[in-house]
């Protein structure tokens, strides 16, 4: 080692470099109230180069302000910060509110004391979640740049996993949302994150586009997910022409490989239907090319997960074909004209669970599988009128008690179809729903419906919430025996029987849904 050099703080006279624009620097918070130590620090840290990108440092003069400071800024890696501030143990009260209260575990907090003996390090370390503890008479020149380094290189590999755990997180919601092009958006991007995650080269920016062979325009080209300096083409339907990755995108698409070209890897995977994919990385710095193999795999991979979620949606779609025609023939009207009006329904009460699921009471009863299943079951909840004669279920005019007693039949008799469709193997998901629907979707809330007059929350959420739509769909349809009714008038009968026939809170929520639903775009 040079003389001095690694055990002066104030020899550095080398002039600062600028840093890279396409490069973000690393955040570093010093919290101290003695200026002069900003000072030395400064000086010390100023021409830090770790993985290309310089720091950024950040100054608070006490812990309120560095409390301040974190609150607003998520991303700072490394926290060098003394003890004896505003009080004596202000830096220690510090710790514990960065961590519990912002729930930060990620920044490395390095505790730098000028009075070792007013936070003994053994104690300290055992009582505080900090990850180094120094004084600040042992921080030479050399020590501090190898605390500092050691640090980052922790908070990048804790920011890596956090970007992994993001990624896993969007990829199992997404294989539970309810809209055919949200999933694919939610999947490709949680795609994009596990790239970045897996081989560490941040979010600098990536683009996951979608592309038919068949299509001649680049209005075809659609853009589904992108990150960091590409993140505002998100709100895009297409890649316009001019922006700077049309040009290697088109020419992936026309040789249908991968292709790396410093500063740019592009990744192309093809699924089901020739549906193809193209992932648009802009890294930070050059993979290596082990890194630009994994990548390669790991599309491998990827295309096997589209293909699996390519599948799924067309049984999905399948599924709910085959059960919208069966409730266009329970409910006595032509498959043909009525297909596209049961979807809808089945849209309808999908996203009236998602806008009730954010209302005061049902966070946490509305989960993803029971939003998942509602939409298909609902529309198996009349089944049971296939077993009502059609001179009844058709029969211009009012009908008489014993047509009423057997109408009211249908109830029951649907219910029992579905319980024994749920013995078939892969039918019990939605199935056991249904049942309960039919069987219930005609209780009233004070206990005065049919068939068993049970009442209140006593009635399955599920049924209550088709006893709502159920009626609005009467209510609004042409039916032999009358006419259909405005839609105002029918909102204006279900709000006059919340509490009586309907749930009063669900019919609120019910009443603004579909005020919102009314509204122009």
């Amino acid at each position: 080692m040079e003389d001095g050099l690694d055990d002066n703080w104030l020899i550095d006279d080398a002039p600062d470099e600028a840093v890279p624009p396409s490069q973000e620097p690393w955040k570093v918070l010093i919290a101290d109230d003695e200026p002069d130590v900003h000072s030395v620090t400064r000086l010390a840290l100023r021409n830090i180069d770790y993985h290309g990108r310089k720091l950024e440092l950040i100054s608070a003069y006490s812990a309120s302000e560095a409390f301040e400071i974190m609150s607003q800024q998520q991303d700072i890696a490394v926290l060098l910060l003394d003890v004896v501030m505003e009080t004596d143990d202000a830096g220690l009260r510090l710790v514990h509110r960065i961590r519990e209260e912002l729930g930060n575990h990620i920044c490395r907090i390095v505790l730098r004391t000028g009075q070792p003996g007013q936070a003994p390090e053994q104690e300290v370390i055992v009582s505080y979640d900090i990850n180094d503890y120094k004084a600040k008479t042992e921080l030479t020149t050399q020590k501090l740049f190898t605390t500092v380094i050691s640090s980052l290189r922790a908070y990048e590999s804790l920011n890596a996993l956090e970007n992994h755990r993001l990624g896993l997180h969007k990829i199992i919601r997404a294989s539970s949302s309810l809209d055919h092009i949200q999933s694919l958006r939610d999947f490709a991007s949680g795609l994009l994150r596990q790239i970045n995650a897996l081989l560490q080269i941040g979010m600098h920016g990536s683009i996951c586009l979608a592309y038919r062979p068949e299509a001649i325009s680049t209005e075809n080209l659609q853009i589904i997910a992108a990150t960091g300096i590409y993140e505002d083409l998100s709100r895009c339907h297409a890649l316009p022409p001019e922006h700077e990755a049309h040009a290697l995108v088109q020419r992936v698409l026309q040789e249908r490989h991968h292709i790396h070209a410093d500063p740019i890897d592009t990744l192309y995977i093809v699924v089901q239907e020739q549906l193809e994919f193209v992932i648009y990385l802009s890294p930070c710095l050059p993979l290596s090319e082990i890194e630009r193999s994994l990548l390669e795999v790991f599309c491998d991979r990827i295309s096997l997960a589209f293909d699996n979620h390519w599948l799924h949606e067309q049984i999905q779609g399948s599924q709910t074909a085959a059960v919208s025609l069966l409730s266009s023939l329970a409910d006595g009207n032509c498959p043909e004209q009525n297909l596209q009006q049961s979807l809808t329904q089945k849209k309808t009460i999908e996203d009236f669970c998602l806008f009730l699921r954010e209302q005061p009471g049902f966070e946490n009863v509305l989960t993803g599988r029971f939003i998942q299943q509602i939409g298909i079951a609902y529309l198996l909840h009349d089944l049971g009128k296939l077993t009502v004669h059609s001179q009844i279920r058709n029969k211009p005019a009012t009908l008489d008690e014993q047509e009423q007693q057997h109408m009211r039949e249908h109830a029951r008799r649907g219910s029992e179809l579905l319980v024994a469709a749920r013995s078939i193997e892969g039918a019990s998901q939605f199935m056991s729903m249904a049942a309960e629907m039919a069987l219930y979707h005609h209780e009233h809330f004070d206990g005065s419906g049919y068939p068993h007059q049970i009442k209140g929350d006593n009635i399955p959420l599920s049924a209550r919430i088709t006893a709502l739509f159920d009626v609005h769909h009467a209510l609004t349809s042409h039916r032999p025996y009358r006419e259909r009714w405005p839609d105002q008038q029918a909102l204006e009968y279900i709000a006059n029987a919340a509490g009586h026939q309907f749930d009063p809170l669900l019919t609120e929520a019910f009443l603004r849904f579909m005020k919102k639903m009314a509204q122009p775009l």
